[in-house]
């Protein structure tokens, strides 16, 4: 024990120059040192809600595995769906983000829907509403009750919009009936809740 003190105390100064190296290495490395990353695919431009993904709308990028959101959508998932929401440039592709008429559930169909853009700008995605069948005197008539909004795509020329809802195929049968007879209109039941 002895020996091990005196050479200690002998070498101090050498042992204290290897150590603070030793530290100095260590934070190099770890400031320097490249996250591990994966590869995805972002929106190349702004895109609007409900529009058709197209090959040009899409760019691959690497993120820091950290970074990476959970459900990745791979290319071939992703071109010729509608979006779910708007997305700015960069934005990574998840599941959540592009619409399949197949992924809606048991049962279910997206069906179409025109309403004035002042209602849209109030709903996104994940929505839940009921849709009325306005006549021109103003009188209206419930038509689905509590279908959940999938997509919301703006016509600002028309100064309307397109919402994609998804109903049971007789409620979807029943709102292309009255939307040809009657304007349609969508008022707000519940939001959708991130978890």
């Amino acid at each position: 024990m002895e020996s091990a003190v005196r050479f200690v105390l002998t070498h101090r100064r050498v042992l204290a120059a290897t150590l603070a190296g030793l530290a100095v290495w260590a934070a190099v490395t770890a400031v320097t040192r490249s996250p591990d990353t994966r590869e995805v695919l972002v929106a190349a431009r702004d895109l609007g809600s409900g529009a058709t993904v197209l090959r040009s709308d899409l760019e691959t990028r690497r993120l820091p595995d950290s970074a990476v959101p959970a459900g990745l959508a791979a290319s071939p998932e992703i071109v010729g769906r509608a979006l779910a929401g708007p997305m700015r440039a960069g934005e990574v592709f998840t599941d959540r983000r592009v619409v399949d008429p197949r992924d809606l559930g048991r049962g279910r169909v997206l069906s179409t829907v025109e309403v004035s853009s002042a209602t849209a700008e109030l709903l996104r995605p994940g929505d839940a509403v009921d849709l009325l069948a306005v006549a021109e005197e103003g009188a209206a008539e419930p038509v689905a009750e509590a279908v959940e909004v999938v997509t919301v795509r703006s016509d600002p020329e028309r100064e309307t919009a397109v919402l994609g809802v998804a109903a049971d195929p007789e409620v979807a049968t029943l709102v292309a009936r009255a939307s040809v007879t009657a304007r349609l209109a969508a008022v707000v039941v519940t939001r959708h809740r991130a978890p």
